[in-house]
Parts: structure tokens; sequence; C-alpha cells
């Protein structure tokens, strides 16, 4: 395993309750996310501010894809990403006929840290763990 960090979302910019940024890891990386630590800087409104870890997404690189969303939230924490796995039709695969398989978030980009709805000078660091 490999830790990835910190990637700083960059200062937000607008007025309380409403400033965004975001910024992107110096470097790609290639693996299988296992885990994400968000910690927030400065003191973003827990009722109102929203993060979003993705994938860049800048040709020749494919589009962009969520890793992990985080609502209305400004609390710090390890989090653990998991996407469902398709079958060949582009299907959810179902291990019994019921239940969805979700398996860890492969990427091979630049990594984006977004915020939204802040106050003016929050920001966000952001860790991966991955194989």
């Amino acid at each position: 395993m490999k830790l990835f960090g910190p990637i700083n979302s960059g200062a937000a910019v607008g007025g309380d309750g409403v400033a965004t940024s975001n910024g992107n890891s110096s470097s790609a990386i290639s693996g299988r996310i296992l885990g994400v630590y968000v910690k927030y800087n400065d003191s973003p409104p827990a009722g109102t501010t929203d993060a979003v870890i993705s994938t860049k997404g800048t040709s020749p690189r494919p589009p962009s894809n969520v890793i992990l969303t985080l609502t209305n939230s400004a609390t710090a924490g390890w989090f653990y990403p998991r996407h469902i796995v398709h079958d060949e039709a582009g299907t959810a695969y179902k291990w019994d006929g019921t239940n969805e398989v979700y398996e860890p978030v492969p990427v091979d980009d630049f990594i984006n840290v977004a915020i939204a709805q802040a106050n003016a000078g929050d920001n966000v660091d952001v860790w991966l763990l991955f194989e």
C-alpha cells in the first residue's frame, strides 16, 4: 500500500456559505483507492460545506470519475469509497441476484479536490491510501 498526499483544495473564495475552491495533485497516481482521509482547515460550516474528490479527467486520460462526495459536512476522518462492479453488459453485478458487488475505485490520473458552500479562506487536505 501507498499513501499519497496531502492534496489541498486551495483557499475558498467567495462569501460565507458560498465560497468555492479546487486544487489538483502535482502528479498522477495509478492504482485502486482503498481509503481517503479528509481534513477540513480553518472553520468550514458543517451544515453547508461539500467536498468532492475526483480524477481530473483531462485528455489523454479518461473522463473525470468521482471517488468520494461529502455533502454538508466538516468532520475530518477516513472514508472507504467503493464503486459498483458491472458485468460485460454494463449491468450492476449481483453476487446472489439481489446484493450488488462493490470494489475499490481504480484510478490512473491526477486527483482534484474541490469544496463548495464553504466560507472564504476554508480549505481541505486529502490523503489517498492506494495499492
